[in-house]
Order: structure tokens, then sequence, then C-alpha cells
């Protein structure tokens, strides 16, 4: 059947969402590929919009990556789907919670542009040397719903920051895969950032990416929160409060177009 898919960017990560509660929709990994590799249309994640399972729960989505393997976290998409949620009237409230495989966001419309996504972490970090072309990785690891390996030394010179990311998803370190991410410190609450995503590659942001090296910025390196992460064509301002074992990321998302595709 013919259906809409929603695109929007958070940051140049670019976010697809389906309607699955106002469409009898069924959507697996095989439909996300087809769209991605034989209808051509592109995109990092891809969020199924579903009727709540939990009384006390707004909505539930599944995130799937490009390559159809399913993602436990996605704050870009979560601040993507917060805007479609106001651009649709899905919603009539401005704060709101969803379930996804990772735990729940809880979301909040600031204005037109900017929205807030926020949710659970209980601190709990592990290191890690990771030996690539003769050289060592250090990597700070977490999980997000999705695991990260974040580190904050320079790349070895001549070392390709995409075949290392590639390199990392068959380590038996990271049976699951990992989201690696490269942050440079710019002051006590600023950084810039890259993310190979797996499951998409390298991103132009990565919104779980950008909370993982802000918390661990925050842990390790006496960042100051809330700490402002820069991705290519925008920024994402992590606040982590370790009593309340809570991040909150603020950030822009914009819709793009509205794509026809067959299910």
């Amino acid at each position: 059947m013919l259906t809409n898919l929603h695109i929007y960017s958070g940051l140049g990560n670019v976010i697809a969402i389906i309607d699955a509660i106002r469409s009898d929709l069924s959507i697996d990994s095989t439909h996300v590929t087809n769209i991605c590799s034989v209808q051509g249309i592109n995109f990092d994640q891809l969020l199924v919009v579903l009727p709540p399972q939990k009384a006390d729960i707004d909505l539930d989505v599944k995130i799937y990556n490009k390559d159809g393997s399913l993602a436990l976290n996605c704050i870009n998409g979560a601040r993507c789907l917060a805007k479609f949620i106001k651009d649709n009237d899905l919603l009539v409230k401005e704060c709101f919670d969803v379930q996804t495989d990772g735990g729940i966001w809880n979301l909040e419309i600031i204005d037109d542009t900017t929205f807030t996504a926020s949710f659970t972490f209980v601190e709990k970090v592990t290191k890690l040397s990771y030996e690539y072309d003769e050289n060592d990785i250090n990597l700070s690891c977490l999980d997000l719903g999705n695991p990260h390996g974040v580190t904050f030394e320079s790349l070895p010179q001549g070392s390709n920051f995409v075949e290392l990311g590639k390199d990392l998803q068959n380590s038996d370190n990271f049976p699951e895969g990992i989201n690696f991410g490269v942050a440079q410190i710019i002051s006590e609450d600023e950084i810039n950032l890259r993310v190979y995503e797996r499951g998409a590659g390298e991103t132009l942001a990565c919104g779980s990416g950008a909370c993982a090296a802000a918390v661990l910025g925050i842990i390790e390196k006496n960042l100051v929160s809330p700490v402002k992460v820069n991705f290519k064509l925008g920024s994402l301002l992590v606040d982590y409060q370790t009593e309340k074992e809570q991040i909150r990321a603020e950030g822009k998302a914009e819709f793009l177009e509205i794509k026809e595709i067959y299910i």
C-alpha cells in the first residue's frame, strides 16, 4: 500500500518518520531496507510511530537504522518526532512520554524549531584500549540504549576515521556494534564531535553520541554541564544532572519533505 514518509533533519541527521497510528501499517526491517535501497530514499534512521501499549505513555516508537537493524535510542530522532507531533497535531500537549525499545523519552516542545529530549542514565563507564593499524585507540564506553565508545584523543596521524569506525563494528569487543565518537574539547563547556554510527556510517550529527560525549566529558574531563556539542550543521546543548540520573538534550529540528512510498 502507498503511504507517506515524513522526512526531517536533526542538525543534518536525516530522520524518516512513518505514522502507523492513523494508518494501519506493519513495518519491519525488510520494509526499511527496501525504502532505502530499492525506492531510493536516503535517511539515517527511520522511526515508526505506534499506539501506546501502556496507559501512562503517549506513544510508542520503533527505531531502525537504514540497514534495517533496530536502534534503541536516537536523540535527533526524538526531537524530530517532537516536531512531527507538533506539525501534525498528533497530541494536544507540549510535553509527552514516548516508549522506545531502549527506554522512555520525555519530550518537550520549546518553540516551532527547538525541542528537548530527556531520558534516564545510570552511570556505568568502561575503559577499553583498541588496537588499530598498530596504534592504540583509548575508548570510554557507556550504554545509552545504544552502545557508545568515545575518545577525547586525536586519532593517530594518517588514520581514516570512517575506516576505523567500520573496523570497530567487526570487533569482538562490540558484538552488537558501537557508535564511535571522536571529541575535541574547546572549553570547559564546549566540544566538537564526529560520530560513526553503527548501522548508518558517519552522520552529520548523532544525538545520543552527543549525550555520550558530554556525559563522559563531565565525568572524566571535568567539563561543566550543560555542554555545547558542535556538529558540522549545528549544536546540541546537553545537560547531565548526576544526582537525578537524567540527561537532557536541547536542539533544533526541521521538516524537509514528504515522500510517497510503497509498503
